[in-house]
Order: structure tokens, then sequence, then C-alpha cells
């Protein structure tokens, strides 16, 4: 770049082409092109992209219950016959080692679990056998105890002392008229005794007073006076002894005895109800062993049905004809695609076989068109594989709620899944084929439209269009479709306004006033630069003036913009902006 080009020299021609620039802005608007506002019919409808599906699919999804990696897959767009399903043509094949494992652990299991629970049904029988004969033992230690009761008492007194319980004073009992058994008997044979150690001592004292007579006569020796003296006091002794006898029976032994006799009883009595819990309790836990070894066995069995359900599961088959379709994952797998190698989860799709004989179209409708959508409505369905020809189809399925997973990857868009279905079939449709559907909503008749490009808005809302001369005409807008607004009021048929219009006047004039103050300080910077440069040393001139040329490339770009905005709007204005612009031309030159 020349010396002489200044930084004051730059300032001025980039002044130059802001001013060009501006002249170019007024002049474009001026010559834009005008549409004639008519009245007639117009079509709401809804345009949306989307991928094609089938609305009848037979999934291959991965019905073992963990992880599995794919060993083996047939290829995708491969098509499926009739005679590969009756011939069971192998679609996917798993990795079998580790499920393997799993079946021989399980199956080891399950053996451990049948002995455990064929030991408690055992145990549980065993159980059975002995609180049986452990109740008979106590029944009949009952029994014995109640036995030897009635033996001491009597049949009458046991009975009503086992109603009444034990009396205080056990000796009374045998003054009872009731008491009998072992017990009155011994009272008996004592009372007995006494009375004939009474007779013999009377028949004694007889005999001793008839001897003492016949003694005194002379008629007995002294020898048989001593010897009936001796019996009397024998039959004494014996009366004292008899008499002991019974008041040891009344004061200790029976006493001990109905103790004794009373206490079996009630040990037994009680040992039968302790008999009774034990087995009952015994019983009981046996029984519950026995369920949970049981539950044991069924689950081991549930879980040894499983691993060879798995086994069986790691080798898929065709079940239907189709087209083979590799299901994508979603991103937040980060699996990549459907190939041998990934490790697929339990329910999850890998392939789709698709009906081909009915085919869809899968779009997302934006919440701001929802409404417009309903079920029924007719669509013209564009394939971008097939661009010259259209099909027609309508509306089978509209959500109710947004797409969950829009929800999840853009939660400040809401759309709504809808389905178009085609009219007619063609083989030449497959799925995932992109393809733009444009659903006609509402046939609006007898109504005034404009392009939706020439309405501006201002800041509260307001609505404009612009006539031919620039002036800013306020409008009510209706509904729209894609290109065109219904205009309620403002214009009527035969007006022209502006296709393109410029903004409105107030957004004009803060647009010209930042152009004039970033204009301003541009000059303001470039005297400064010259200001700086006058007063630097030589050692900076290498430094400005590699700057010159940095500067001088940026008008380049600035002039050579200018110029491709001046060819664009040559090229859209009619004859009579030609002449005009031509001669802007010139005065540029």
């Amino acid at each position: 770049m020349p010396q002489f080009f200044t930084s004051r020299t730059f300032s001025l021609f980039l002044l130059c082409a802001l001013l060009l620039s501006g002249c170019r802005k007024k002049t474009s608007t001026s010559i834009q092109d005008a549409y004639t506002v008519v009245r007639g019919n117009l079509d709401i409808t809804v345009l949306e992209s989307g991928t094609l599906d089938t609305v009848v699919s037979n999934d291959i999804v991965q019905k073992i219950r963990q992880t599995a990696k794919i060993l083996e897959i047939v290829d995708e767009g491969t098509t499926i016959t009739a005679e590969d399903v009756q011939n069971g043509r192998v679609l996917v094949r798993f990795e079998t080692k580790a499920l393997e494992d799993q079946l021989y652990e399980r199956s080891t299991a399950f053996e451990n679990a049948q002995a455990s629970s064929t030991q408690a049904e055992e145990n549980l029988a065993i159980q059975i056998s002995d609180n049986e004969s452990s109740i008979r033992s106590a029944e009949l230690a009952v029994l014995y105890a109640e036995n030897d009761f009635k033996k001491l008492v009597g049949d009458i007194m046991a009975e009503a002392l086992v109603k009444s319980g034990k009396p205080e004073d056990v000796a009374s009992l045998l003054s009872d008229p009731t008491l009998g058994g072992q017990a009155k008997q011994d009272l008996t044979t004592l009372n007995s005794d006494i009375e004939l150690a009474n007779i013999r001592l009377n028949r004694s004292l007889q005999k001793l007073e008839y001897t003492k007579k016949l003694f005194d006569k002379q008629f007995v020796s002294k020898n048989e006076l001593e010897t009936d003296e001796l019996e009397v006091e024998t039959q004494k002794k014996t009366l004292v002894t008899a008499q002991g006898k019974l008041n040891i029976f009344c004061r200790y032994d029976f006493i001990t005895n109905f103790h004794k006799a009373w206490a079996t009883v009630v040990d037994s009595k009680e040992k039968l109800i302790r008999a009774k819990a034990v087995a009952r309790s015994r019983l009981v836990s046996a029984e519950a062993h026995l369920r949970s070894q049981k539950q044991s066995l069924s689950r081991a069995q549930t879980r040894l049905d499983e691993a060879k359900e798995a086994l069986d599961n790691c080798v898929i088959r065709a079940t239907a004809p189709g087209l083979v379709v590799y299901e994508t994952p979603p991103r937040w797998m980060n699996t990549g695609p459907i190939r041998p190698g990934v490790e697929i989860r339990h329910q999850q799709t890998i392939i789709k076989l698709p009906d081909l004989d009915q085919m869809a179209v899968q779009v997302n409708i934006h919440e701001s068109q929802i409404d417009l959508i309903a079920l029924g409505m007719p669509a013209v369905i564009t394939v971008d594989a097939i661009p010259s020809k259209s099909f027609t189809g309508k509306v089978s399925k509209k959500a109710l709620l947004p797409s969950s997973q829009n929800r999840w990857l853009a939660p400040d868009v809401k759309v709504y899944e809808t389905m178009i279905t085609f009219d007619q079939s063609d083989p030449n449709l497959r799925p995932g084929m992109n393809a733009t559907v444009e659903v006609f909503a509402e046939k609006l008749t007898d109504v005034v439209y404009i392009p939706s490009q020439s309405v501006r808005t201002d800041a509260k809302g307001n609505q404009f269009c612009f006539s031919l001369d620039g002036r800013p005409m306020p409008i009510q807008t209706g509904k729209r479709n894609q290109s065109f607004v219904v205009v309620l009021s403002g214009v009527k048929p035969g007006d022209r306004v502006l296709m393109a219009p410029p903004e409105l006047p107030d957004n004009n004039g803060e647009t010209e006033q930042t152009e004039t103050e970033e204009l301003e300080k541009t000059l303001l910077q470039a005297n400064g630069d010259e200001e700086r440069s006058r007063k630097a040393a030589a050692e900076e001139q290498a430094k400005e003036q590699a700057k010159a040329k940095e500067d001088a490339a940026a008008a380049a770009a600035a002039a050579e913009q200018a110029k491709a905005q001046e060819n664009a709007a040559s090229a859209t204005s009619d004859s009579d902006s030609a002449s005009t612009t031509a001669a802007d031309t010139t005065a540029t030159q």
C-alpha cells in the first residue's frame, strides 16, 4: 500500500462507503416488489418433516433377563420370506458362555434344594410321629396318676377333689363318709386291729382274774399265774401298738400319700399340656421349614427355568416375513448402531420386520400448531427419495401429551407426535426415508390475505404493512399458513403493499442514529490515529504500514459487499428503478 494512504484517508473512504450503503438501503426500499391484495380462498396447512415408518411392525426384542452381546445378526435390508419363517431362519444369535455357566450353577442349586425339600418332608413325618408318641406317654401318665389317686381315696372322693381342688386340711378327709380306696381300707384295718387288741386284752384280763382266784385256792401254780399276767401285758402292748399305727396313719402316712398322689396327678396333667405345646411348636417349626424348603425349591425351579429359557432365547428365529430394519438405539445409551459385539439390554428392540403394505409418516407438530390438527384430516406427503411423486394420506394418530423424549433433549420445545397414514402403498417406500407432510387443517373462503413477509410488528405488538410509498398501514391479522396471512381489517382488495417492507420508523430512526454515532466514533478514532502517527518514532512506521494494509483489505471487503448489494437491488427492480440504479452507479463511480 502507498505511504500516502494515512489513517485520515482511510477514515474518509470508510465514511463514503457508509453513506453509499445508506443511499442504497433507501433506494432499495423504494424499489421493492409489490403485491396486490386479493380476496379469495386460502388453505390453512401445517407443514412438517418426518420419517417413514410402518403402521404394523413385528418387533424382534431381546428377551434375556440381562444384557447380552450380539454374536451374529442378519444383514439389514434382508427380506425374510415365508419359507424362511417355516425353516426357522436365525435372525440374531447371542453369546452363550455366561448363560451356560449360569445354567450349571442353577441346576446344582436346584438339586440341593430338591434334596433339602425331601429331607424336610421326612423330618415333618418324623416329628408328627414323635409328637403322637410323647402325647400318648403324657396321657398315660395322667391316667396312671388319676388311677393311683382314685386307688388312694376312692372314685367318689377323687372326682370331687379333682373338681373342687385340694383341701387345706387333708387329715379331715379320713372322717369323710365318701372316703374309699386304699386309705379307707388301711383305716378300717387299723381300727380293727385296735378293737381286736381290746378284745384280747379284755379276755386276758378276765383269764388273769380267774387264774388269780384259782391261785388263791391253790388250784393253779404260780407259773400259770405269771403266764396269764404276761399275756395281759402283751395284749396291752399290742393295743398301744395298734393305736400308734392308727395315729401315725392319720397324721403322717395318709397325708403323705395323698400329697404324692395329688402332685402326681397335677404334674402329669401339666406334662401333658407341655407335651402338647411342645408337639405343636415342633410341628409348626417342621411345617415352616418344609414350606421354606418348598419355596426354595420353587425359586430354584424358576431360576433354572429362566436359565434354560435365557439359553433358548440366545437364538432368535424368524416368526414373520418382512424387511429387516435395525432399530436405532437411543442416544443416551451410547452404544452406537446395532452390530455384532454390541450389548443389548433386556426388552430392547433389535430388529423391526415392518409390513410395507401399511406405511405412515411420523412427525412432531409444534405446540403452536397442534390445535389445528385433528384425526382424519387429509394430507399431501412428499418423499425426499421420490421427489417426482406425491402421496395422499390422513392423520391417524395425535398424541395427547408432548413427546417425553423431546422434553428430555429440548425442554423448552414442546412437540406432539403425530402419525399420517398413506392412502395407498408403493413398493418404493421404505422405513426411515425422510418425508415432508402438508396437513390441510382448514379451507377459508372469501378472505383477504397478503404474504406473511409483508407484515411488520412493533414493540407494542401492533401489526403494519407498507404501501408503495413506504407509508405504514395498521392492520389486524387472523389465521395464517406457511406463506400467507388473513387480514381482517386495514387493507382491501386491489391495494398494493410491499413484499419486503422496511423497518418501522422508530426502529429505522434508531438505526440511523446508531450509524451516525458509529461514524463519529470512527472519525474521532481516525483523527487520534493520525495525531499519534505524527508523534510516533521512526521504529513504529513499520507497524503503521501493516495496520494500513489490514485497513485497506477491510475497505476492499466493504466495497465488494456494497457492490454485491447493488447488483442484487438492480436484479429485482423494474425498468424504472433500473435507470435510477444506473444513475446511482454513475454517481458512485
